[in-house]
């Protein structure tokens, strides 16, 4: 893989996650798509409170739902939305956790491991310089 590729293909998942976070920014907002967000509430017979309606609330995506979502303690999870959904939360929060803890032992640790100038091409621009192909069998760096 080129350095090009992987920037590439880093722009498009990142456009793709912006533009999918966008859209459920403004569909959060859209008062046909209370039944899915607010079903517990539709449930207990609770009033949904909407904005009046204007341009900007419905169609202009807000990310200020982001801090506040992260702020949310675990009992009020358990309490709003159930033990399934807290759970739900606590796992993606393992694999957050897992995955930094993955990436900052590839980074600091076997990339500097793996990483050799000698490559079989001379001039080459690919990133199969930082993989583990690039340690002979018996070699003292492991």
């Amino acid at each position: 893989m080129t350095p090009e590729g992987l920037l590439a293909s880093a722009g498009i998942n990142i456009g793709l996650a912006m533009a999918i976070l966008s859209l459920f920014s403004i569909l959060k907002k859209q008062p046909f798509t209370a039944v899915i967000y607010y079903a517990r509430r539709l449930s207990h017979h609770q009033p949904i409170a909407y904005d009046p309606i204007s341009f900007n609330r419905l169609f202009v995506p807000s990310f200020s739902w982001i801090p506040r979502a992260l702020a949310v303690s675990e009992d009020e999870i358990l309490r709003n939305s159930g033990l399934d959904a807290l759970i739900i939360i606590r796992l993606f929060k393992l694999g957050i956790k897992f995955f930094l803890v993955c990436t900052l032992v590839g980074l600091l640790l076997l990339l500097p491991i793996n990483f050799s100038i000698e490559t079989s091409v001379p001039n080459s621009r690919s990133l199969n310089s930082f993989t583990i192909s690039n340690i002979k069998a018996g070699s003292d760096r492991l």
